[in-house]
């Protein structure tokens, strides 16, 4: 029975909107996604911002809204990432503020002590590794 279905020649479901196709059932799906008469299709905007959308959204696109919506995105997404740079280069500023304090504690120490040099000439070399 499911072969005899299979077999069963059908219209195409976009008949209504112009499709003349008669498919076989099992090929049915394979032409609904490939039929120029699918409202749902998806067409590329050829009027300069080549969007892709539905077919039947076609008529009612305006590429000037479209591409405004898309600087607008941009404009956010370019202030974020504004933002997250200042951030960074805040943290990076401090953080060689504190290398810098560090530096010179360990030279006040190794002055006091001046058996600490082999420890410093260690931690040097092992930052000289990392």
């Amino acid at each position: 029975m499911r072969n005899m279905l299979s077999k069963l020649q059908i219209a195409c479901d976009n008949a209504v909107f112009g499709c003349s196709a008669i498919v076989r059932l099992d090929n049915l799906m394979s032409h609904l996604s490939d039929c120029e008469h699918n409202p749902k299709r998806p067409v590329t905007c050829e009027q300069g911002c080549g969007l892709e959308m539905p077919k039947d959204e076609l008529p009612n696109h305006n590429c000037i809204k479209h591409l405004r919506s898309v600087v607008q995105q941009q404009q956010t997404r370019i202030a974020e990432l504004e933002k997250t740079s200042a951030e960074h280069k805040h943290q990076l500023a401090e953080q060689k503020r504190d290398i810098q304090l560090l530096k010179a504690y360990m030279r006040a120490i190794r002055s006091v002590n001046p058996n600490l040099q082999n420890l410093e000439e260690t931690i040097e070399y092992n930052e000289i590794l990392e």
